[in-house]
């Protein structure tokens, strides 16, 4: 349990810098940067936006994951369990988003975004909280508005 507190940071880590096999955002002089800002409660306020107007690519697996997360907590929110091993669980299949991703370019930009405030909720999160449980269900279901 304790080396899955490590390796999430660490997967967040090489995710950030190195998942993209194309030249980064910071590298393309037409790209304006997005902010990290934090708001009141600590969680950053990066804006996740659409591609003209159109939801950006993903790869399956990525969609595969984040489908796997909402089922966790739905499952536990039908019929709680042990909520250690449910926070084990999501934080699992939050970290094979990672060591799956193929994504590049402002998609990948993008779905780091979209994806900050997921591991910033997963550092804090109770399972057996009713409220923590349906925020990260309703955050995890918009990930549908901005990715395919």
């Amino acid at each position: 349990m304790k080396a899955l507190a490590y390796l999430i940071p660490f997967g967040i880590l090489l995710f950030s810098v190195g998942c993209s096999d194309g030249p980064s955002r910071h590298d393309d002089p037409g790209h304006t940067e997005h902010g990290h800002a934090e708001n009141a409660a600590g969680l950053s306020t990066a804006t996740v936006t659409l591609d003209d107007g159109q939801r950006w690519k993903a790869n399956p697996e990525t969609t595969i994951g984040m489908a796997n997360m909402v089922a966790l907590i739905e499952e536990q929110m039908a019929t709680p369990g042990d909520p250690m091993a449910m926070k084990a669980a999501l934080e699992e299949e939050f970290g094979l988003i990672f060591e799956r991703c193929t994504m590049t370019g402002e998609a990948h930009n993008q779905l780091h975004n979209y994806l900050i405030p997921i591991h910033q909720r997963l550092s804090g999160f109770d399972a057996s909280d009713a409220a923590q449980l349906a925020e990260m269900k309703d955050y995890l279901g918009t990930y549908g508005d901005y990715f395919e």
